[in-house]
Parts: C-alpha cells; sequence; structure tokens
C-alpha cells in the first residue's frame, strides 16, 4: 500500500523558543520570591512555612466510622500513613465518609484532601517547557576531500542545535481507588545542523556509494542542512498499585519528521541541489511504570518508564537538480513500512509553591529506532537527469532526544 503525502519543515523555530522560554521566564519570576519566604520562614520555624505540611506531600489522616476513643459513635481519625487513598495500601475504598470526603490531591495520591487542602480535587494539569537535543545520524559518508586526507563530512557528525516546545498533560483521578487516566501531548522544532562548505584547494567529490547514482560529480562550495522536529500525543490508563507506583498502559502517536539538503556550487557554473525529506508516523500501544520514587514535605521526586511496539507509515521523497536540466524526483511510502519501537524516561523533581500549585524540574529522554532517516535514503534512488527515476524506503534509522523540562503542576 502507498502512501503519498506533502512535507513541510517550518521555521517556527523562533516562534516556539520565544514562547517556551517565556512560560520559564514566568514560572521563575512567579516562584522566586515564593521560595524565598518559604526559606525565611523555615528559619524562623518549620510551622510557618509553605514548605511544610499540611500541603500535597504529607499524608493526611483517614476517615473511617467507628467509636471515638472507645466511647462515642461518631468519626475516628486514624493518623497513621494508611489514609492516602483510605486503605492501607494506598489504592482501597474511602472510609465510611464515602468518596464525597477523601480522594488525592496529586497523580500518586499523596495527600486525601480536605478543605485545609485542595477541596475535593480530581484534575491535576501540568504545563512545561522542554528543551531537548538529538544524536546525529548514523554513520553515511557524505563528502570527500584530498585537503583532509578522506571523509570531510559524514551524516554521524551532523550534532543539531538544541529544540524547545511545550508538553501540557491532563490527569483525571479516580478520588477513591487512585486510578487515572491521562492524556499528553508534547512538541519540539527545528533541530538544527548546518554545515557550511568553505572552498578549499581541491573540490569535494561525492562520497562512494555517491547520491542518487551520482557518484564523480564535484562541488567547489555549498552548504548541507539537517533539520527535523517531533511531536506525540498519548491517552494512558493509570492503575494504582499502593501508595507510590502507578502501572500504564495506553495508545501513542509519534510523529518524526527529518529533512536533508545538500546544496553545491562548481567553479564551472553548475548549480547541484540534493534534497531527502522522510516522515515517520508511528502508531501503537506502550507500557510503562509511573513512581514517586522519593518524598518529603517540601520535595517530590517522580520517575516514568515507557515503553512500547508501533506500527509505522513512512513516506520519504527525494529530489536533486542541476543547471541545464529538468529536476528528477521520487517519492516512496509505505504502510507499514516496518515495526518501530518507542522507549521513554523521565526523571522529575516537584516543589510546592501551595497546596494546589508546583514548580517541576527534571530529564526527558525519548528513544526511537526503525524509522527512515534521509541520510540512509541516499543509495536507495536512482535520480540522474534524462534517466529512468526509481527508488525505495528503509526503516534502519533511529534517533536519541534527550534533555531537559521546568514547568507547573496544578491540583483542582
Amino acid at each position: 500500500m502507498t502512501a503519498v503525502r506533502p512535507f513541510v519543515i517550518r521555521s517556527t523555530g523562533g516562534t516556539v523558543t520565544a514562547a517556551t522560554f517565556l512560560i520559564a521566564t514566568l514560572a521563575v519570576v512567579f516562584t522566586t520570591h515564593r521560595v524565598e519566604a518559604a526559606r525565611q520562614s523555615w528559619d524562623q520555624g518549620p510551622e510557618g512555612s509553605v514548605l511544610v505540611g499540611p500541603g500535597p506531600y504529607e499524608a493526611a489522616p483517614a476517615i473511617v466510622d467507628g467509636p471515638v476513643d472507645g466511647g462515642a459513635d461518631g468519626v475516628q481519625i486514624d493518623d497513621g500513613l494508611g489514609g492516602g487513598f483510605g486503605g492501607a495500601d494506598g489504592c482501597g475504598q474511602c472510609g465510611g465518609t464515602g468518596c464525597a470526603d477523601c480522594g488525592p490531591s496529586s497523580a500518586f495520591g499523596l495527600v486525601a484532601c480536605g478543605p485545609d487542602h485542595c477541596g475535593k480535587a480530581c484534575w491535576i494539569g501540568r504545563a512545561d517547557a522542554l528543551l531537548l537535543w538529538r544524536n546525529a545520524p548514523p554513520d553515511r559518508p557524505l563528502l570527500d576531500n584530498d585537503a583532509v586526507g578522506g571523509t570531510f563530512l559524514n551524516a554521524n557528525g551532523m550534532d543539531s542545535t538544541p529544540a524547545a516546545g511545550p508538553r501540557f498533560s491532563i490527569f483525571r483521578v479516580n478520588k477513591c481507588t487512585g486510578h487515572a487516566l491521562e492524556a499528553t501531548y508534547l512538541r519540539a522544532a527545528n533541530f538544527r545542523s548546518l554545515r557550511p562548505l568553505e572552498e578549499l584547494d581541491t573540490p569535494y567529490v561525492l562520497a562512494a556509494p555517491g547520491i542518487y547514482g551520482n557518484s564523480d560529480l564535484t562541488i567547489d562550495s555549498g552548504t548541507a542542512n539537517l533539520g527535523s522536529r517531533i511531536q506525540s500525543f498519548e491517552l494512558n490508563r493509570h492503575h494504582c498499585h499502593g501508595r507510590h507506583i502507578r502501572f500504564l498502559a495506553g495508545f501513542r502517536w509519534i510523529e518524526w519528521q527529518e529533512q536533508f539538503t545538500l546544496q553545491g556550487a562548481s567553479l564551472g557554473g553548475i548549480d547541484d541541489f540534493y534534497q531527502t525529506n522522510c516522515i515517520n508516523d508511528l502508531y501503537g500501544g506502550q507500557i510503562g511504570i509511573d513512581a514517586n520514587i522519593w518524598g518529603t514535605p517540601w520535595f517530590r521526586l517522580d520517575g516514568v518508564v515507557k515503553a512500547g511496539a508501533y506500527y509505522n507509515n513512512a513516506v520519504q521523497s527525494s529530489m536533486y537538480t542541476t543547471t541545464g536540466a529538468d529536476p528528477a524526483s521520487k517519492t516512496v511510502g509505505l504502510s507499514p513500512l516496518s515495526g518501530a519501537f518507542a522507549g521513554e524516561v523521565g526523571l522529575t523533581g516537584v516543589m510546592p509553591i501551595t497546596n494546589c500549585l508546583d514548580i517541576r524540574f527534571g530529564y526527558f529522554g525519548l528513544w526511537l529506532s526503525g524509522i527512515a532517516q534521509p541520510t540512509q535514503q541516499l543509495t536507495g534512488q536512482q535520480l540522474t537527469p534524462g534517466q529512468p527515476e526509481d527508488g525505495t524506503i528503509n526503516a534502519n534509522g533511529g534517533v536519541l532526544l534527550q534533555g531537559v523540562s521546568l514547568g507547573l503542576e496544578g491540583r483542582w
């Protein structure tokens, strides 16, 4: 089955970067005063600080039916640590007062909400700014030059500048069981690797086995450019297991787009332009663990691990133009191209600003394999002006994205 659609990487990096850093700046400005006030209060006494209980990291008492102090009928207060979700394991049913009087105020249910906390919190919202780096593509020689004694440019040396973007999450939490439904969207653009080809004593030559079936062409100057971006949406069901662990399973869509261009000029007045675009649309299921690793009254450390298998609907489009000849192009799409894999890890530190608002900062990593990448398609195309055009597509590429996040979490 063939799938073809246009490919565009838009120059939105400036807009996305500006918006991302605006979010980060507002978060820092907003929290600086509160954190400093908290530190001063901490020095004066823990009871006066917003960083200590009752707060979103302190286990609140459970409410159960029964006599008070073995005497009159009424409500008994159990101040043990089993009160996060009303049960000793953190996921049991609420006490005799029912769901209306207990429920978690965070994704991990480390507190049973009450009138002094966040009301009866059922929703958690997160907004993070991401700053990510990607690794270079796999090994593939591109240009040789005698002046440097061999390969001048290899795809595995095209490291990209960082890309910025947002990540938004919303959780709907069951107040009695601790189970939750999560929706998350993230996007990062534009990763960019720009390599100018300065004029040397000898011209550049297309490295073996050439590009698009052309192996004897030379370039005196020019530019190699690699751009990419990612976006993802996932819908997960979280199953609470104890006070600090949630197992998750759900659907995820990941789109990885990448474009490679090589523009060269020769002293004879010949201009050559090579371009390959790849789109990978991954659809599949994932499983994972979302855990509260460590918590104190003023700090929480969360970790997440996810992995999944994906159906890859991929398209590659290649084009070659040279002075005095009509462009030669070929588009190939396969659905599915192959089975792909995606794995994600995250480690996030969380500090409270108020009982219902936290600041988040952490590490994010995402690994994709079994994808089509432009520099891995250069050998499989036959694009020579005046000759029949032919092409293939392969999925022997992979990419690692990692970076930092900064944002806010709110509960209501």
